[in-house]
């Protein structure tokens, strides 16, 4: 079957126009207050930690990479969860979260690649929406009382 060189020169600046932005396009649900305009350089990075009573507070260090590359950007103790830290986006980072009690430390570490994805039809006006923004660093049931015996 033979296609009509209008339609085939149409179908190839599509897909050449869509390849080409460099940026993801947002297919999914979006509430448009969660939906950015201009292109933000940074947001909010959520870390989910485990406070209780066992653990009051949980220190954390991040880093721009892997954790085993060691380039610290941020020290801070979280005394609630989740802990918000203003960070860029496209960037890879690590969270490394040190849980300590009487004479036992357990580390959570977890990572995550902010980005960010352009909306083009679901809001008022083209958009971003970040994706990607959180990290769970929360301890599973069997280690949140460790050191209780």
């Amino acid at each position: 079957m033979k296609m009509h060189p209008l339609i085939t020169g149409m179908t190839g600046l599509l897909l050449l126009g869509l390849c080409s932005c460099g940026e993801k396009l947002f297919t999914a649900d979006v509430n448009c207050s969660d939906c950015y305009a201009p292109k933000p350089d940074s947001a909010y990075m959520e870390v989910n930690v485990t406070i209780n009573d066992s653990f009051p507070e949980v220190p954390l260090v991040f880093y721009r990479g892997p954790a085993e590359d060691r380039d610290v950007e941020y020290i801070d103790t979280a005394y609630s969860s989740p802990y918000y830290l203003w960070v860029k986006v496209d960037r890879s980072y690590s969270v490394k979260a040190k849980y300590r009690k009487a004479r036992a430390t357990l580390y959570a570490v977890d990572g995550t690649k902010i980005r960010l994805a352009l909306v083009t039809d679901a809001c008022d006006q083209d958009c971003y929406v970040i994706e990607n923004e959180k990290v769970d660093l929360t301890l599973r049931k069997k280690f949140s009382s460790v050191g209780d015996h």
